[in-house]
């Protein structure tokens, strides 16, 4: 179980690792709950310099731990902090995910089968937070047991091994002393230089580079060699000595374009040890479509040479093949998990786009408006509304929603298009109203008519009732 798994009070029921489900609190003790909320301070659930997830069956650890930055001078929120069995503690940790300044990572063998330590960490990593996993197996012992997200956000981190318990101090604190480093950084960072305008930490993108998820989320990300786990190419594994992409003229020398399926082949072969390691077989199809998406692949089916050196160029430089595939992987599939319907810090990343709003995070969620899963292309609706998405390549990927054949992914597309007030949809809207034979779809479609507002929306929406006035009327003689 994940951190928000863990007993908030004594008379909490501790739920099952494999169940991960919040602990259901005894009908006595309801009312006791309910007055502990009251002794809740803000300060409880303040925002910390580090977030620390963990399984509730590694706490004893994460109590050592928790003292040692503590005394240290390292501000730590776990849920054990001010909350209690009333308290709706999966929410207080999703914010204080995004409200913390790093996060940890408490590995073993129970937390990385835990889906409140899976969706914690997407959500520290899609919210660009500096990752410091910890663990209490080594990387060669966890790594073969995770699910595919773990595995990819996991990757390029440098780890803390808490196994020896010679070393286990001299660890923590070579660790503390990293976090530190880390915390004085983004504070420096976030500081305007007098005189001189603020900028982000990512600087200025190309003007001509499409802003899509290939824009890196971790500015600070570690590239390694992950120990034996394969995910890199053995010619690609030191990535400061090898700038330049080297993978289409080793395999298509001379061509400027080649059909996707032999595209395919060869990826699959070159580097079968990242994929097979990371991917079961459906999600080996499932990166093989993102892809198809991300290099604008033409319904002909062929790659050109152009589009795969778009793909790989990120603010101007050209990045090798494999590590593009390993950004797009991680960020794809991170974003997947993240907004899915079973993702328990799904709204608490919707209601918080704005802290870590971005290019990557929008264009991942028009990627996912083309998910398998009609839940994910609904979420993905709303949460890109959320993020004030009103530009035209945004409105008219909305649009599209408005045909698809889930109707709850249509009234997503009418809701986010009505809080975008976007004035090209009134058309589609107006004939979804009328046409649609699902009526909270028409109900929807009504709504953001009446959102979106202005003369053409509201001229449409008096002849559409105008008519259906007149034709009640007639039906009644």
């Amino acid at each position: 179980m994940g951190s928000g798994a863990s007993t908030t009070s004594t008379n909490s029921t501790k739920p099952s690792i494999k169940d991960d489900k919040p602990a259901s609190i005894p009908e006595a003790n309801k009312q006791q709950a309910k007055e502990g909320t009251k002794n809740i301070t803000p300060e409880s659930v303040e925002a910390k310099d580090i977030m620390i997830s963990y399984s509730h069956k590694d706490k004893e650890m994460m109590h050592q731990l928790k003292s040692t930055l503590e005394d240290n001078g390292i501000s730590v929120w776990v849920d054990v902090i001010g909350l209690t069995a009333g308290v709706d503690f999966l929410s207080k940790i999703g914010q204080a995910i995004i409200d913390a300044k790093l996060f940890v990572s408490l590995l073993s063998e129970t937390s990385i089968e835990s889906k409140y330590c899976q969706d914690e960490l997407a959500l520290a990593y899609i919210s660009n937070k500096p990752i410091f996993p910890v663990g209490l197996k080594s990387p060669e012992q966890l790594y073969p047991k995770m699910d595919t997200g773990m595995k990819l956000q996991l990757a390029r981190f440098n780890w803390t091994l808490l196994l020896d318990e010679t070393k286990i101090e001299k660890n923590m604190g070579d660790m503390v002393v990293r976090m530190r480093n880390e915390l004085q950084r983004l504070k420096s960072s976030s500081e305007p230089i007098e005189g001189k305008p603020d900028k982000t930490a990512r600087g200025k993108r190309n003007p001509l580079a499409r802003q899509n998820s290939r824009q890196v989320m971790h500015t600070t990300m570690v590239r390694q060699k992950t120990m034996e786990s394969g995910m890199l190419s053995v010619d690609e594994t030191n990535y400061e000595e090898n700038q330049e992409d080297i993978f289409w003229d080793m395999h298509f020398k001379n061509e400027e374009s080649v059909e996707w399926t032999r595209f395919v082949e060869v990826v699959m072969r070159e580097y079968s040890s990242f994929i097979t390691n990371t991917f079961n077989e459906k999600d080996q199809e499932w990166i093989s479509n993102v892809l198809h998406h991300e290099m604008c692949v033409g319904e002909e089916g062929v790659l050109s040479k152009e589009n795969y050196l778009d793909f790989c160029s990120v603010d101007g430089q050209l990045i090798p093949f494999g590590h593009r595939l390993q950004d797009q992987a991680v960020e794809s599939y991170t974003m997947r998990e993240v907004f899915n319907m079973e993702s328990t810090v799904r709204v608490e990343a919707i209601e918080n786009l704005s802290k870590f709003n971005g290019p990557a995070v929008k264009e991942a969620l028009l990627d996912l408006l083309k998910d398998l899963d009609p839940n994910v292309r609904a979420v993905a609706a709303i949460s890109l509304a959320k993020t004030g998405a009103d530009d035209k390549h945004s409105i008219q990927r909305l649009m599209k929603s408005l045909l698809d054949k889930d109707r709850l992914v249509r009234e997503s597309g009418c809701i986010a298009l009505g809080h975008l007030k976007a004035r090209d949809a009134v058309p589609k809207l107006v004939q979804l109203w009328r046409n649609d034979f699902i009526s909270t779809v028409r109900e929807a479609a009504e709504a953001a008519l009446s959102q979106i507002g202005g003369e053409e929306a509201n001229k449409a929406v008096h002849m559409t009732k105008v008519l259906a006035e007149e034709i009640q009327m007639l039906t009644k003689h």
